[in-house]
């Protein structure tokens, strides 16, 4: 009997517990609710065109990431892959598509190519379809063994058809009375839901990142840091070579650091409007101090004889060398720079410093058009700046106005002949505003209106705003109850019922055994004597 009664109390105990294992259970059912639903065999006339659906059977959400289906030869015709993010999900009562690419590319989340172009990846003859989990366990699963008419496609029969959501038949495995052979129509929707997590690959800069933002690189400790920039100059540019420019047009690059330059992260842009963008040579470095020319035969770019562009830029887009375009050069004239101009000269010198005046030949200067009148030449940019106002003639003020040191605009003369209404007996002028407003008196406000609170910054009533109440759980999340006492509250009472009953029903036996006891202690105490 004492076994019987602790048989039923430990029944009763874990029906509790499991009863009470909702409100601490995750927001995903189990994968056991996920059944396959639709399978085409291949459409009237076209036996690649397949398609197989896979329904979740349950309210929660299931994670299906890693999941595929295989056909009677355990080949894999497609698998649930996440392409956008960590997870793929099938939400409570909905579709997942799974199609041939000959039948859909837009309205599957998988899209598969058949193992056959004749004949596809599913046999209408006959075939076994199962949906395998991420741990290789079978799901669901339908298999036949008489041929399927053209046209037509097994559906799993539906006991509940309601407006928001279906529930399918499941008896057994593989059971044949929960299919049926229907016309095909139409798929349906494909609702598969991609869960994307946020990374954030800068964890030392506030807020989330989720790529490395312009200007900075990640440090060696992963931490995101300002990306120094490496200077590197366009000194010559040789674009009208005598007779055949193949291999003869060059670029020269003048490392000005005191440390090898890499170039593989540069760009090369040429054109009068930097339309081609060429890449360096395969480990193409500059040496400390060093002049470095490369020719079209290095670069497959082509400088026009005419007038053309250079710069040098990194990968990411930043400016670091710009050349202004040249205008007709000679043949046989490069285009150099000397002591921050650029200018012509006779005698060009890949790979060694520029010098001005070579072999006598007088080297022609830039003609830059004349800056306008407000404005002037930068002598380390060499282009025109606006005129800072201190330095031009500003027109005079109007009558009635003056100039605001400010703004340095005209503004109008505020005058103490303006005409100002008094304010009311209640009110008194702003200093700020000059504007009239009720003067604050000691008397108590009137009290709030139920539901709403006075401001202390406004000294208004306002509406008392509440967070809005939620009857689900957030996904990912465990929902925990704070009323679950009762629960506890129930087990106690079981067992005190429980050990009521006991006591009652073996009163008898308990009598015995404890006349025992005592005799036994009685004993013991004559022995001790």
């Amino acid at each position: 009997m004492l076994k019987m009664f602790l048989g039923v109390w430990l029944s009763v105990v874990v029906l509790l517990s499991s009863a009470y294992v909702p409100f601490i259970s995750g927001a995903h059912a189990a994968s056991a609710d996920v059944i396959i639903t639709q399978i085409q065999a291949g459409a009237a006339g076209a036996p690649t065109q397949e398609f197989i659906v896979v329904y979740n059977n349950s309210p929660l959400e299931v994670d299906v990431s890693g999941w595929c289906l295989t056909n009677k030869n355990n080949a894999t015709i497609g698998c649930f892959t996440p392409s956008a993010g960590p997870a793929l999900y099938i939400p409570g009562y909905k579709h997942a598509v799974v199609a041939s690419n000959t039948l859909s590319i837009n309205l599957a989340s998988v899209v598969y190519e058949p193992l056959s172009q004749s004949s596809g990846s599913i046999t209408g003859s006959f075939d076994k379809i199962s949906l395998i989990d991420h741990r290789g366990a079978v799901v669901d699963q339908h298999s036949w063994t008489s041929p399927i008419t053209s046209g037509m496609h097994f559906a799993r029969i539906a006991t509940q058809v309601r407006p928001t959501f279906t529930v399918y038949q499941v008896t057994e495995d593989d059971s044949a009375s929960d299919w049926t052979i229907v016309p095909t129509t139409k798929m349906p929707k494909d609702e598969v839901k991609v869960e994307v997590i946020t990374v954030d690959v800068c964890p030392n800069i506030e807020g989330d990142q989720q790529v490395v933002p312009s200007g900075m690189v990640l440090s060696e400790i992963g931490e995101c840091v300002d990306r120094i920039i490496i200077t590197v100059n366009i000194t010559e540019v040789f674009p009208n070579a005598p007779g055949s420019d193949t291999g003869k047009e060059f670029i020269e690059l003048y490392n000005p650091n005191d440390f090898p330059v890499d170039l593989s992260d540069y760009r090369l842009y040429v054109g009068p409007q930097y339309e081609n963008e060429y890449l360096f040579p395969v480990d193409a470095i500059i040496e400390p101090l060093t002049y470095k020319s490369f020719s079209n035969s290095d670069i497959p770019f082509s400088l026009l004889n005419t007038s053309s562009k250079i710069a040098l830029s990194l990968s990411d887009g930043t400016s670091i060398s710009e050349v202004p375009a040249y205008q007709d050069p000679k043949e046989g004239q490069s285009w150099i720079l000397i002591d921050g101009t650029w200018q012509y000269s006779a005698t060009p010198t890949p790979g060694l410093a520029n010098v001005a005046g070579i072999d006598g030949v007088q080297n022609v200067e830039v003609i830059l058009q004349p800056c306008a009148a407000n404005q002037y030449r930068s002598l380390e940019t060499n282009r025109c700046r606006l005129i800072s106002s201190s330095a031009g003639t500003i027109a005079a003020c109007k009558d009635g106005q003056y100039r605001s040191e400010e703004t340095n605009r005209c503004r109008n003369i505020a005058t103490d002949a303006k005409i100002i209404t008094p304010c009311e007996e209640d009110e008194e002028r702003n200093l700020e505003t000059n504007r009239c407003r009720k003067i604050v008196t000691a008397n108590s406000p009137t009290p709030c209106k139920e539901g709403q609170e006075r401001s202390p910054d406004t000294n208004r009533c306002k509406i008392v705003k509440k967070m809005p109440s939620s009857d689900y759980g957030v996904l990912g999340a465990q929902v925990e109850s704070g009323g679950n006492w009762y629960a506890f509250a129930a087990i106690g009472g079981v067992l005190l019922i429980a050990i009521g009953y006991a006591v009652w029903e073996w009163h008898a036996e308990i009598g015995k055994f404890v006349q025992k006891v005592r005799k036994k202690f009685i004993r013991f105490l004559r022995a001790r004597k």
